[in-house]
């Protein structure tokens, strides 16, 4: 035994002088091959041992390799290089400033070299991304590609988010993009209706699809823009399409990362609401007009002393909290990226607030050649604490309302320590809101796919890919009797839980084939089968002996007014794709693609729909006649899309409770149709064209593209009136047609590299138009109830869908001799001045005109980066210029549904009097009896918006070579510092239903937050 053991000491002590012989330290430099200067911070990986280094301050680097090993030199805005060693022992290398023209981008159902993409696609990397806080992955991207107009529609913490990628094509489907993570399609919704309803009155919850996918796990983000790129999903591709890939290890050693940061937010400002002294004053002057008498005695204004400022009472500096870990790495057959995160995120109003545990685990294994099998893992549970927003009837809804319209005469508590509730108020105390409900929720959420490759012949690859994601949702909401609705009904509680579930089998063919070095093609195809599962079940109950059980005990509420429901909902996808790319002389680009979906929402005539596309591309820069250090290329495409979201079985007769009647001394509930069924009833299709041009000049100094393109949608689904006599009021009917347009600029330009320093800038800018075409042969429909202030939108042809529409209010009546002269004989001095539209000398709804848009006229996003010696500054500014809002917060201020409510402080500031004849607002005096309506030009407010988005200074801290600690990166961050606009709500961006329609309204939104963090990236 001694002598085996001598033998295993010497043979190992035989292989380290082995390797030790083998392996050698390469030294080198490496500079810009243009200016000559050293860049400080380049990347020099062994892909054969994983080891990486980066130069230092004068560009110098050593790294052990031996023969034969690979290594890989990069740097952010140069070419990519590899050197294969030999047996130099110095490397000094220079590197080019480039277009990185062989990056693969990410498309549907594969990659593409970046060079020979014919589609319109906007890819962004993790350099890329917006820094400082992100909850999900919508805000990594906000404002950072042309086109993509992409808004926060609630700023509480795991809020909905909208993206509109060019324009919104419909009025009664959906608008949002189709999401694949990892090739895997996910289930976009983001609602749970009902919520026990009748016990607590909020019937809508919308929450962040993308919330339970931690952002520090996104290698890349893909927008799919024109119908080259999107064609190939079909029936979901109209609105376009997110491809988000995540990381993935490489062959090495095993790389540990961790990531964490720590702030504070706040509201970026209060609402400029009447203060005490100015509330006092302009009710009593008010109350003078109305009344003939002041609404506070001196007496009464010597008890109320400083009064309540119920937003200070309601807001927070709040905290923000987030930490990942990570590790990546592999062997030449198996690689791994796993993860935890855990988020933890207070919102700025009083108890609310978001926090989420995550994690993930993504395995490649080769089996063998040419059997590779993947796996891509994700799982999460999410708690929330809501802020009781944006319910359908205004009572309902939370703090931020009650702290804008609340009397703040009002103390908070009474004398015997309750909550104070005014006798003169409907809105409830603003701090019972905070302290007397408990709103809750939690979302457990586990998605992931795993895929199957196989080569079966040179270039022909098997792949089948099974996905899961299912989703449990929980809310519990429970209005104690410390506040007004609660004490009003003893208690009400409501608990709504959602399951969704959807599941994912695909099976395609692949085919590449390099015909010679400047001639190759590929072919795909392919059949794809998708169920998604939706069941949701409410509850409520009022009339609890005490509050301590909350929603945990419904039983306990008094069962003659308990509340349940249930529902269930299935619908399938079954689609056959096929695409064929193919590159002559390396000059010439060809694609089609094709598909074929079948949908179980729409009628037996129309189960399926077919979706074609092509585009051809011309790499002008590969022809002899263009100079050298030019790149351009010429793209065109054209091809149709689908739109298949309008909810599960509208092409079917359903059923509902009908009457009641009574038989044998029994009664007898009965049911009836609720619909006429369409087995006519098809998707929306969207046919679009796109020229493109992708251009780089100084040897990629100054890179980008132009996009112009045209989106037609026909087909429309909406609900057209049906005679009386029928039963019914509308049926569900394919007809109409919207048109969007517009041009799209994406420029990347190094502006400065001279020694140590480095600056370069991203900008991108969009303009995009919005029309109605043709709607079913009316000519007009007026809608939009956004938020139960009447209709407020209309859309008819030669007009962007839902502009906002109503009464145009042209001045303020002086002299009772200005209102027996006008259409309005019932007014007052002081009350508004309508505009006749028709002249027929009364203001009626034909008397409504056009008042702004939802839609912006451009959009800018402008992004720079500047470092030196280990310092780099970051920041970006986004622009949405000529957009409108309907403003809640006004309509409730101009009209209060309670004399005593708060008011905005422009408005009864520079309200009329006699003594303020040229005031910009009316008299506040019996604002019921103005005429015309609340939805007007002065609640109608521009929307437009530059805002200083990100703001970052960081130090990455050298390190020595070889050492444990690889990299340390310390950074703070400023979020949404600066906003300038003439909006006077709390964000010009907020939307009571953004996520859902092409309507906005903005409804006493959750504030945006002002963030200010510390954080640090440190690798092993």
């Amino acid at each position: 035994m001694k002598r085996i053991t001598n033998l295993k000491l010497l043979l190992s002590a035989l292989f380290v002088m082995g390797w030790a012989l083998s392996y050698a330290q390469i030294s080198g430099t490496i500079i810009d091959k243009e200016g000559g200067q050293a860049l400080i911070g380049a990347s020099i990986l062994n892909t054969k041992t994983g080891n990486g280094v980066v130069t230092d301050l004068d560009g110098n680097f050593t790294i052990n390799a031996a023969v034969g090993d690979l290594l890989k030199i990069s740097y952010t805005g140069y070419t990519e290089q590899e050197i294969t060693i030999s047996d130099q022992t110095r490397l000094d290398i220079e590197m080019t400033s480039g277009i990185l023209i062989d990056e693969v981008v990410v498309i549907a159902y594969g990659t593409v070299r970046k060079s020979d993409m014919t589609g319109s696609v906007a890819s962004m990397k993790e350099k890329d991304f917006n820094q400082g806080v992100a909850n999900s992955v919508d805000q990594l991207i906000t404002g950072r590609a042309a086109g993509v107009q992409v808004s926060q529609t609630s700023s509480e913490p795991g809020g909905g988010v909208s993206i509109r990628i060019r324009g919104a094509n419909s009025i009664t489907a959906g608008n949002e993009p189709l999401y694949v993570i990892d090739g895997f399609p996910i289930d976009n919704s983001n609602l749970i209706e009902g919520g026990g309803a009748a016990a607590i009155g909020n019937t809508v919850v919308g929450r962040n699809p993308l919330s339970s996918l931690n952002p520090a796990d996104i290698q890349s983000v893909e927008i799919l823009k024109d119908a080259s790129a999107t064609a190939i999903y079909g029936a979901r591709g109209a609105n376009g399409v997110v491809l988000i890939t995540t990381k993935s290890g490489e062959a090495g050693r095993t790389k540990i990362s961790y990531d964490t940061y720590y702030g504070h937010q706040q509201a970026p400002r209060r609402l400029d609401v009447l203060n005490t002294e100015e509330y006092i004053q302009v009710m009593n002057e008010i109350a003078v007009q109305e009344i003939g008498k002041e609404a506070f005695t001196s007496t009464d204004i010597a008890a109320i002393g400083k009064g309540v400022d119920w937003q200070n009472e309601v807001f927070r500096s709040a905290p923000i909290v987030n930490q990942n870990l990570s590790f990546s790495g592999g062997s030449s057959k198996t690689s791994f990226f796993a993860s935890l995160n855990y988020f933890d995120q207070d919102g700025v109003v009083k108890a609310t607030g978001m926090k989420r545990f995550g994690g993930r685990l993504n395995l490649a294994h080769d089996v063998s050649d040419k059997f590779k099998v993947t796996l891509n893992f994700n799982t999460s549970v999410q708690f929330d604490d809501f802020a009781i927003d944006n319910a359908e009837t205004n009572e309902a809804q939370g703090p931020v309302y009650a702290a804008v319209l609340y009397d703040p005469t009002e103390p908070i508590y009474k004398a015997d320590g309750k909550f104070n509730h005014s006798s003169n108020l409907t809105v409830p105390n603003p701090v019972s809101l905070v302290e007397g409900v408990e709103s809750l929720g939690e979302t457990n959420r586990t998605f992931g796919n795993v895929t199957f490759n196989y080569e079966v012949l040179p270039g022909l690859i098997a792949k089948l890919n099974f996905g899961s994601d299912r989703q449990a949702v929980r809310r519990d909401i429970y209005n104690s009797t410390k506040t007004l609705r609660g004490a009003d009904q003893g208690g009400a509680a409501g608990v709504t839980t959602l399951n969704l579930s959807n599941y994912l089998t695909e099976y395609t063919m692949n085919y590449t084939k390099d015909i010679n070095e400047n001639n190759r093609f590929a072919l795909l195809g392919g059949i794809t089968y998708q169920k998604f599962q939706r069941r949701v079940l409410i509850a409520g109950a009022k009339g609890f002996p005490a509050d301590v059980t909350a929603t945990d005990n419904l039983g306990l509420g008094d069962p003659s007014v308990a509340a349940v429901g249930s529902s269930r909902e299935e619908n399938t996808l079954l689609s056959y794709l096929g695409r064929v790319n193919y590159s002559l002389n390396n000059k010439y680009l060809f694609t089609a693609s094709f598909r074929a979906d079948g949908s179980s929402r729409f009628g037996t005539n129309n189960k399926y729909g077919y979706f074609p596309s092509v585009a051809l591309a011309w790499k002008v820069s590969e022809e002899g006649f263009m100079p050298d250090g030019l790149d351009l290329k010429l793209r065109t495409s054209w091809g149709q899309t689908g739109n298949q979201e309008i909810g599960n079985y509208r092409s079917l007769s359903t059923f509902t409770t009908g009457g009641q009647a009574i038989y044998n001394n029994s009664i007898f509930s009965g049911t009836q149709p609720s619909r006429i069924p369409n087995p006519d009833l098809k998707w929306e299709t969207t046919t679009q064209t796109n020229i493109g041009i992708d251009f780089g000049i100084w040897q990629g100094r100054l890179s980008g593209s132009i996009d112009y393109f045209v989106k037609n949608t026909d087909e429309l689904l909406l609900n057209l009136p049906l005679p009386r006599s029928t039963g019914f009021t509308s049926i569900l009917t394919n007809v109409g047609k919207v048109k969007n347009a517009g041009i799209e600029l994406q420029l990347n330009s190094t502006n400065v590299v001279k020694g140590a320093f480095r600056w370069s800038t991203s900008f991108n800018f969009a303009a995009i138009s919005n029309e109605a075409v043709e709607i079913g042969g009316l000519t007009q429909i007026v809608t939009g109830n956004l938020a139960n202030v009447g209709n407020s939108a209309i859309i008819t042809p030669g007009e962007p869908i839902f502009s906002y529409y109503g009464y145009k209010i042209t001045g303020i009546f002086n002299t009772p001799e200005e209102v027996a002269a006008s259409a309005q004989k019932s007014s007052k001095p002081g009350y508004p001045i309508f505009q006749d539209t028709n002249g027929d000398g009364a203001i009626t709804p034909a008397d409504q005109v056009i008042l702004g848009k939802p839609f912006p006229d451009y959009t800018i996003g402008l992004g720079n980066d500047i470092s030196y010696k280990g310092f780099n500054l970051n920041f970006f500014f986004q622009a949405v210029q000529g957009v409108e809002n309907i403003n809640v917060q006004s309509i409730q201020s101009m009209y209060p549904a309670n004399f005593r409510r708060n008011k905005f402080r422009h408005q009864f500031i520079d309200r009329w009097s006699p003594t303020n004849p040229d005031a910009t607002y009316p008299s506040g005096v019996a604002p019921s009896a103005y005429g015309g309506g609340k939805v007007n030009s002065l609640t109608i407010e521009d929307a437009s918006f530059i805002r200083l988005r990100t703001l970052t200074l960081s130090y990455d801290i050298p390190m020595p070579q070889n050492n444990v600690l690889q990299g340390l990166r310390l950074y703070i961050t400023a979020q949404n510092l600066l906003t300038i606009t003439d909006y006077v709500g709390w964000d010009p961006e907020a939307s009571l239903r953004g996520n859902t329609t092409a309507a906005r309204a903005d409804d006493n939104s959750y504030p945006l937050t002002k963030t200010f963090l510390f954080g640090l990236s440190a690798s092993f």
